[in-house]
C-alpha cells in the first residue's frame, strides 16, 4: 500500500511543471513586449541654426551587415534652413560610413524628403544570437559660404521612438568640434529573440536525449525491439535540420551554435539509431538474444 507522501509526488511533479511552463511563457512574452527598443542620447537643441536630423531605423540585415535608416532634417520655429517641409535656402546633409560618404543636396524651395541610406556595420552574424553590430558615422548638415566651400551647421541627431522588432538599438553622439558630431550606433538582438533561440536549442537537445534513452533501454532488454521505433528515430533525425533553420534571424551554416549544439545533436541521434540497430540484430528473428 503506497504512503500518502508517495501518492503526492506525481501531483507535485505536475504542479511544478505547470508553474515552470507558465514562468517560462510569461518571460518570453514579456521579453517580446519590451523588444525593439531604441535608446538615444536625448533631445537635441533645435533653436537658431541647429539642424536636427531625425533618424528612423528601417531595416537591419545581419547577413550583409547593413543597417538601413531614414534621415529627415528639421529645425525649430526660428530655423533659417528648413522647417522640415521645404528648404528655406540651399543646404546639404552628409552621412559617412555608407558605401562611400553620401551627401544629399537641397536647393532653395525644395520639398524635404527623408534620406534613406544603409550604414555599413561592424559585426559577425556567426555569433548569433549574441551578435552585436556597431558603427561610427558622421552625420551633419552643410551649407556653402560665399566662396563656395561647404561648412558644417550645428547639428544634432534625434533617434525616433520607432525601432525594429527583434533588435535593440542604441544611438549616442560625441562632439568633434565645429558643430560636427560623431554618431555611434549599436544594434544587438533583443532579449525575446535570444530567449526564443535558447528555447529552440534546448528542444533540439531534448530530442536526442529521448532517442538515446529508448535505444539504451531496448539494448539492455528492458523494452521490446519494435521496428516502428526505428522510423520514429529516423524522423527525429530529419526533423533536426528544419528546426535549426527555424531559428530567428536565420544564422548561417557554420555559426558557433552548429559546433556547440547542432553537430552533437545529429551525432547523438545517429548514435541512438546505431544502438537500436545493434539491439535489433542481437534479438534475432525469434526475439531471442543472439
Amino acid at each position: 500500500m503506497s504512503s500518502p507522501a508517495s501518492s503526492r509526488r506525481p501531483v507535485l511533479w505536475i504542479v511544478g511543471s505547470v508553474v515552470l511552463f507558465v514562468a517560462l511563457y510569461a518571460t518570453v512574452v514579456g521579453l517580446y513586449a519590451g523588444s525593439g527598443d531604441i535608446v538615444g542620447s536625448g533631445d537635441g537643441e533645435t533653436s537658431g541654426d541647429t539642424v536636427a536630423l531625425s533618424l528612423t531605423p528601417e531595416k537591419m540585415d545581419a547577413a550583409t551587415n547593413r543597417f538601413t535608416v531614414s534621415i529627415l532634417p528639421t529645425q525649430g520655429e526660428n530655423g533659417t534652413v528648413t522647417n522640415g517641409l521645404i528648404a528655406h535656402r540651399p543646404f546639404g546633409v552628409l552621412v559617412s560610413a555608407v558605401a562611400g560618404s553620401k551627401a544629399t543636396q537641397f536647393a532653395e524651395g525644395d520639398l524635404i524628403s527623408p534620406i534613406e541610406t544603409s550604414l555599413v556595420m561592424d559585426g559577425q552574424i556567426e555569433n548569433w544570437p549574441f551578435d552585436r553590430y556597431t558603427v561610427r558615422s558622421i552625420m551633419t548638415a552643410l551649407q556653402e559660404d560665399a566662396a563656395g566651400e561647404s561648412n558644417p551647421l550645428p547639428t544634432t541627431v534625434q533617434p525616433s521612438k520607432r525601432g525594429i522588432p527583434g533588435w535593440d538599438i542604441t544611438v549616442s553622439e560625441t562632439p568633434l568640434g565645429e558643430g560636427v558630431n560623431a554618431v555611434d550606433i549599436s544594434v544587438s538582438r533583443s532579449g525575446s529573440t535570444i530567449a526564443f533561440g535558447i528555447v529552440l536549442l534546448t528542444l533540439m537537445v531534448v530530442i536526442p536525449a529521448l532517442v538515446l534513452v529508448v535505444a539504451i533501454l531496448v539494448l539492455r532488454g528492458r523494452r521490446k525491439v519494435e521496428v516502428t521505433t526505428l522510423g520514429w528515430m529516423g524522423a527525429m533525425l530529419f526533423a533536426t535540420i528544419p528546426l535549426r533553420n527555424f531559428l530567428p534571424g536565420s544564422p548561417p551554416i557554420g555559426s558557433w551554435i552548429d559546433y556547440l549544439v547542432v553537430l552533437w545533436v545529429l551525432a547523438a541521434l545517429v548514435a541512438g539509431l546505431v544502438i537500436f540497430v545493434v539491439a535489433w540484430i542481437r534479438r534475432g528473428p525469434a526475439g531471442e538474444v543472439v
